[in-house]
């Protein structure tokens, strides 16, 4: 029986569309019920969803954008962000809200305003 006709990639609709196929295919593979005729052509439709879901996901990643901030934690603009790494922290380091203030009162300074 040959493999269920699924669209390609090109007629998936979304990422996730395209990711649930993806599972359905390992799922059929790893079951070991295919003819080999059959695990070869669903295998390819499997590499083609898979660069379908891996452009996506570069394509999102490259829109990813963080506010950059100057020493005292105003925002001073966007930055496209093009890895997790780059992603700068939302407090300066010395207004984490884990030091005290100088007041000695125990309680933490007033918190920063991001806009």
């Amino acid at each position: 029986m040959p493999p269920k006709s699924i669209p390609s990639p090109k007629n998936a609709q979304t990422f996730e569309t395209a990711l649930e196929r993806v599972e359905q295919i390992a799922a059929q593979m790893e079951s070991g019920s295919l003819p080999l005729e059959d695990l070869v052509v669903v295998y390819e439709e499997g590499l083609r969803l898979v660069r379908f879901c891996t452009e996506r996901l570069d394509d999102a990643e490259k829109r990813l954008q963080a506010i950059t901030r100057d020493a005292a934690g105003q925002p001073t603009g966007l930055a496209t962000i093009s890895s997790p790494d780059e992603i700068p922290s939302s407090t300066p380091p010395e207004s984490s809200g884990t030091e005290q203030d100088s007041g000695g009162t125990g309680t933490p300074s007033e918190p920063v305003r991001l806009f």
